[in-house]
């Protein structure tokens, strides 16, 4: 990023910036504990990003592969919107250049679901081989583009490497088709809905 000229230099930004954090701070103060904790962790981790991005080169991590499963951390967000560190499988074939990664957020079957449980934007996906023994799921409503400097793991090509398989990939695939385009069969679906 070119350096220009600094916040600090203009003093009506820096009183304007003053009176926002007191505010902030003031919001902060009237959270419950648990959210108030989570939120104070997500602005250490704001910052960190903040400072990273100054010097960021998507040139120095690996190429992610379309269906490779990341950790990334989305974020304190404002009402349903996903957040916090969860995995999440890429779905765009990435440039490594590109300083963004497409993903869908994973999740997993809570103790006594079953993929019947699921919402409508969401896949079963079963085992994900070498991420844990958990049933996993991807949130659909909540694809979203993403920094590679909020991707926790991997980074580096030599990290252990994560990939959904081409069926489970396709499930994925579907699902986009049928929520996010126009296509005879979808809207074919849709009609049948609508008329019932």
């Amino acid at each position: 990023m070119a350096s220009g000229k600094k916040l600090s230099q203009n003093p009506k930004l820096v009183a304007e910036m003053n009176k926002q954090l007191k505010k902030l701070e003031q919001v902060i103060e009237n959270m419950d504990e648990k959210r108030g904790g989570i939120f104070l962790e997500w602005l250490h981790n704001q910052n960190k990003y903040l400072v990273w991005e100054e010097n960021f080169n998507p040139l120095k991590l690996k190429k992610y592969k379309r269906g490779e499963v990341v950790l990334a951390h989305f974020g304190f967000n404002v009402g349903s919107e996903y957040g916090g560190m969860h995995y999440a499988v890429v779905v765009k074939k990435d440039k490594k250049s590109n300083p963004i990664l497409n993903v869908v957020p994973l999740s997993s079957l809570k103790e006594g679901e079953t993929s019947k449980d699921l919402h409508s934007e969401e896949v079963y996906l079963g085992n994900i081989d070498g991420l844990n023994e958990k049933e996993a799921i991807a949130i659909l409503n909540q694809m979203r583009p993403v920094s590679k400097i909020r991707v926790f793991k991997p980074r580096l090509s030599s990290d252990a490497l994560m990939l959904l398989s081409d069926a489970q990939l396709d499930a994925i695939d579907e699902k986009i088709s049928s929520m996010y385009t126009k296509s005879e069969g979808n809207l074919r679906k849709m009609k049948e809905i609508e008329g019932k």
